[in-house]
């Protein structure tokens, strides 16, 4: 009877050190003096994704959004690894623009982090400039977190491609990513039940 019971324990043990993380994520986001609203999630078990808009935008039509990421780090990737990856898919697609780099613990100089930026020139089936700002953090027992605000911007015809990038870069990259490194980061995960 001893036997079962020990191994019966085990396993109750084994499967709660197993389960998933989940991230705890609110269902309204305040920022830039905005309310974003959870619209839509998905989680793929390795990934889980979080999509924020305000009113009164959509999934199929919205001027600015936020996304919140978990990738649960399954194989066990390093902020360096993460950087060099986006670097590899940002190179080989049609980004116009990008810039990462690793944010470092402030004793131990190690990267815990990082934060960047993306921009989108317009295509056929988006008009507008789209800017994704972010910033990411691997959370111990979690995984790694990403805080992505993204806005898109009127494509102006006036402007050549290197004059909108420039004005992109003076008042929108450069003011959002302030506000992300002063950002309180307050996520954090639970174990699925």
């Amino acid at each position: 009877m001893n036997k079962i019971a020990i191994i019966l324990s085990l396993l109750l043990l084994s499967a709660c050190a197993s389960k998933p993380t989940q991230l705890a994520v609110p269902d309204q986001i305040e920022y830039q003096n905005k309310a974003y609203q959870l619209a839509k999630w998905q989680d793929l078990d390795t990934v889980a994704r979080y999509v924020y808009l305000s009113a009164p935008d959509t999934p199929e039509k919205w001027q600015s959004q936020i996304e919140v990421l978990l990738d649960r780090n399954m194989l066990n990737r390093s902020i360096e690894d993460r950087i060099e990856l986006r670097e590899r898919v940002y190179r080989s697609t049609d980004v116009v623009s990008f810039k990462l780099a690793p944010v470092q613990h402030e004793k131990t100089k190690k990267a815990q982090g990082l934060s960047g930026y993306v921009v989108y020139a317009p295509s056929a089936t988006n008009p507008s400039w789209q800017v994704d700002v972010m910033r990411g953090q691997n959370i111990p027992q979690c995984g790694f977190v990403q805080f992505q605000y993204s806005q898109k911007v009127k494509n102006s015809r006036h402007l050549s491609r290197e004059k909108v990038l420039r004005h992109l870069q003076k008042y929108l990259i450069a003011n959002e990513v302030k506000t992300l490194d002063k950002m309180d980061w307050r996520w954090h995960c639970q174990h699925l039940t």
